[in-house]
């Protein structure tokens, strides 16, 4: 039984080889051209998946910024003007930290992500969708501005600066290749540093909600404005 399988394999082969033997020249030309082509593809599949994923990302943010905006509800009597004035503040406040989030963006894959892979479009998918939860959030804050609600808008807010920062990680790995051990070592450091100082940070902000929301939402505003005012500019990788 086993002799006639290995017989029938080996008669394929000869038949594959016969067949590759029969090609002619301009279908020989044809197939290297082809050849030639996916080599180039596979080498700008980086550059075009880095340009995609920057588009993406702008107007993702650009619709949460949008649906954002929509939940605010007018004043249609003099009662409720207190309320809507709350409403602008948090909208306000949202508007930042996604303005800070794509101002960081904007600096990650201009400075590190050069040549991104699938991994690192996934894990900016992630990203996206965490981040997407926000105008839930900003709404459930506007309808019922208690301290459960914006200790979730914590969360929601945390795992979103986890995920930048694994962008980041992710990334630069990937546009280094291996290339410079000393930059991965850094790279890993920081970012596990990075990592660190956001968990502790956000489980304060989280811890404070439940005693002063109002405060704690004053307070995620604040980090936005300091991304904004003291940038971080790294040196870019080649």
């Amino acid at each position: 039984m086993w002799e006639k399988v290995m017989r029938k394999r080996k008669h394929k082969e000869n038949d594959f080889r016969r067949g590759r033997r029969n090609f002619s020249k301009d279908e020989i030309e044809e197939l290297n051209v082809i050849k030639q082509r996916l080599r180039e593809a596979e080498q700008n599949e980086s550059r075009s998946l880095r340009e995609h994923l920057q588009t993406f990302n702008d107007g993702v943010l650009a619709i949460i910024i949008t649906i954002i905006v929509l939940e605010i509800q007018p004043a249609l009597h003099e009662v409720h003007y207190d309320r809507f004035l709350v409403s602008i503040s948090i909208f306000l406040i949202t508007f930042f930290i996604i303005a800070d989030f794509w101002y960081d963006l904007h600096l990650i894959y201009a400075y590190y992500i050069l040549k991104p892979r699938k991994a690192t479009a996934i894990v900016d998918f992630i990203f996206l969708a965490d981040l997407a939860l926000l105008p839930v959030m900003t709404k459930w804050i506007m309808e019922e501005p208690s301290t459960f609600a914006v200790a979730n808008y914590g969360v929601v807010f945390l795992i979103a600066k986890i995920f930048e920062y694994l962008i980041q990680y992710v990334g630069t790995k990937q546009t280094l290749n291996g290339n410079s051990k000393i930059m991965e070592i850094f790279i890993s450091r920081s970012f596990v540093r990075r990592v660190i100082v956001t968990l502790l940070s956000n489980v304060i902000l989280i811890s404070l909600s439940f005693y002063s929301p109002r405060i704690a939402m004053i307070l995620y505003l604040v980090v936005p404005i300091l991304s904004f005012v003291y940038p971080i500019r790294p040196s870019r990788i080649r």
